[in-house]
């Protein structure tokens, strides 16, 4: 006899909705310690924290915009590489 259970899984909108502030949060945090560019493949835990594993990499690129959106690093589209090790991201001038 195999018993088979049944898990919900989250919705992936949902996941990134609340993901990107997230990760924003820890990018800035991280940026504000280092002062230095960062590789987001080189911090993933702690840029990603509990949604590491769980969103996709437009996710990521949508934090990067949210700060940049927020004055909080240089001029920057998110865009460039298509993979995530390749998304460095600088601090904003210090003020």
């Amino acid at each position: 006899m195999v018993l088979l259970a049944s898990v919900p899984r989250p919705d992936p909108q949902e996941v990134e909705r609340t993901a990107v502030p997230a990760i924003a949060r820890n990018l800035e945090s991280l940026l504000q310690r280092i002062r230095r560019p960062v590789k987001l493949v080189d911090h993933a835990l702690e840029v990603f924290g509990q949604h590491y594993g769980q969103v996709t990499e437009p996710a990521a690129r949508k934090a990067v915009k949210l700060l940049n959106s927020q004055g909080k690093t240089p001029p920057s589209t998110g865009v460039g590489q298509k993979r995530t090790r390749e998304i460095v991201v600088r601090p904003a001038a210090a003020v």
